[in-house]
């Protein structure tokens, strides 16, 4: 049971380091620099929407799947980023189009 416990303690903080690591990737990518926006423009117009929606979550499940296998646990891992995602997104928005 002890190792039962330590094992979802280990796989909670690689989901927890995953998440955080990518928004905050994405976050420097979009605020502190312009790559993401560069990036973006030179996807066709019908791309854009779906990839910066989709894209964090992918990454993280991408970054969580390295370590461990459980699908379902990637899922949530891409809902839980993406979720975050679109919150920061909105709340961050207005501060982006300011120039």
């Amino acid at each position: 049971m002890d190792e039962n416990l330590q094992e979802s303690i280990k796989e909670i903080i690689i989901a927890s380091a995953a998440i955080v690591g990518t928004l905050t990737i994405y976050h420097l990518l979009a605020i502190y620099t312009n790559t993401l926006a560069l990036f973006f423009m030179h996807l066709p117009y019908s791309l854009r929407p779906p990839f910066v929606l989709l894209s964090p979550g992918v990454l993280a499940a991408i970054i969580y799947g390295l370590l461990y296998k459980n699908p379902a646990k990637m899922v949530a891992v891409v809902i839980i980023t993406i979720f975050i995602w679109i919150s920061w997104f909105f709340a961050i928005y207005p501060a982006l189009t300011l120039e």
